[in-house]
């Protein structure tokens, strides 16, 4: 069974030994032409200017997605705050309009009790009016009695 393994995969460890070794790599550079070689250096320049543009592009996409994501929470909040405050003036419109109401009733009721007081001051001077000749009357009838006496 051995001689089997061996005739079928005598190949397989050529080629395990040529790559693992690097045999292959070096005949390679050896077998390639200058041309060649400035071909692959110019490709890997380029692969690795493109990847790093791509990179750097990557990059810039991410600091711009962040950009406009703090400047959508910034235009979120202000919205917030602009509802927050019409929210408080319409708020500020009603007291105020339920403060005018208030006013004009307390006014009313001022206007009442003045009205009360000048009606009772006026009541009161006409008592006092209608009693003083009243007193008036007793005392000089009091003197025009002390005198006879």
């Amino acid at each position: 069974m051995s001689e089997i393994f061996h005739k079928r995969y005598s190949g397989y460890k050529y080629r395990t030994l040529s790559t693992n070794t690097g045999e292959r790599a070096k005949r390679l550079e050896r077998e390639e032409t200058p041309v060649e070689r400035k071909f692959r250096e110019l490709r890997r320049a380029i692969t690795t200017r493109v990847n790093k543009e791509v990179d750097d592009t990557h990059k810039a996409r991410e600091a711009i997605l962040n950009k406009f994501e703090k400047l959508d929470n910034k235009i979120t909040s202000m919205i917030e705050l602009q509802n927050t405050v019409a929210l408080l003036r319409k708020d500020l419109r009603s007291v105020g309009y339920a403060v005018q109401q208030v006013g004009k009733k307390v006014g009313n009721i001022e206007a009442l009790n003045y009205r009360a007081e000048m009606y009772s001051l006026h009541s009161q001077r006409l008592s006092l009016r209608s009693q003083a000749p009243a007193i008036k009357e007793e005392t000089e009838d009091r003197d025009s009695i002390v005198t006879h006496i």
